[in-house]
């Protein structure tokens, strides 16, 4: 079981997290080297980067893992990113991308050498069963500069909460839309390739709530077990600092 200081650095972590890796995926210089990589869309090189850890897995499977974007859009785009150079290749080309971004990304920021410490004694202890995205990042090896080993271990930390979370959405019965729209409403349905009309959600918002609340503590759990309160607190400082410079 966690303790409270726990449980309040994994929630002051989460949005820092969350959105150190969306600023990385998300971001133009991504999705340059994604087309020199010989991807047909930005979206291609994205799920076989990212889903490449599961191996040659039918778009099915890969649409199940990403429940949060529209199957037929998954599908699409898996289908495009492993006909280029497979699924696996796609996963490694998608690490090596991480490494040169985080080096031109962060510069500067201090600390990274015992973020990495910190990170790979998390990512080593949590456990993977029922997070297969996350078991395949946990398994990815790590690049080989400090910048690029501290950004994927945070991403792969982001994979870990993702599982738990969609976990924990499916348990309760929210279908994606309703999640989005839970989440930051009609605009992210759309982004995600969630066709119109949407759904009135008010009735839901309680259900949402519990949901985070399992999320975030069956997280700390997962902390507590790795770390001590000083380094999972460490840990959130760390990745606020890294999202400024991602930021900046």
């Amino acid at each position: 079981m966690s303790d409270a200081s726990t449980l309040e650095a994994v929630k002051a972590a989460a949005g820092p997290i969350e959105a150190i890796g969306a600023t990385y995926m998300l971001h133009p210089e991504t999705f340059e080297r994604t087309a020199a990589n010989g991807y047909p869309h930005p979206f291609a090189g994205y799920f076989v980067g990212r889903g490449g850890v599961l191996g040659d897995a039918p778009a099915e499977v890969v649409t199940a893992v990403f429940q949060v974007f529209e199957p037929g859009a998954v599908t699409m785009f898996w289908e495009q990113g492993v006909a280029v150079h497979g699924a696996r290749k796609g996963a490694e080309l998608y690490s090596q991308q991480i490494d040169a971004w985080a080096q031109d990304h962060l510069k500067g920021v201090p600390n990274l050498e015992r973020l990495v410490e910190i990170g790979q004694k998390l990512v080593a202890a949590a456990p993977t069963h029922g997070l297969p995205v996350f078991a395949g990042w946990k398994a990815l090896p790590l690049p080989a500069s400090t910048a690029g080993k501290a950004l994927q271990l945070l991403i792969t930390i982001r994979e870990l909460r993702g599982g738990i979370h969609l976990a924990a959405l499916t348990a309760a019965g929210l279908t994606p839309v309703e999640s989005h729209m839970l989440n930051k409403g009609a605009e992210y349905c759309a982004m995600f390739g969630w066709p119109e009309p949407y759904p009135s959600v008010d009735h839901l918002k309680a259900k949402r709530e519990e949901v985070e609340e399992i999320t975030n503590q069956r997280e700390a759990d997962v902390w507590s077990a790795a770390l001590t309160p000083a380094e999972a607190q460490e840990l959130a400082g760390l990745s606020a600092a890294v999202l400024k410079a991602c930021t900046s």
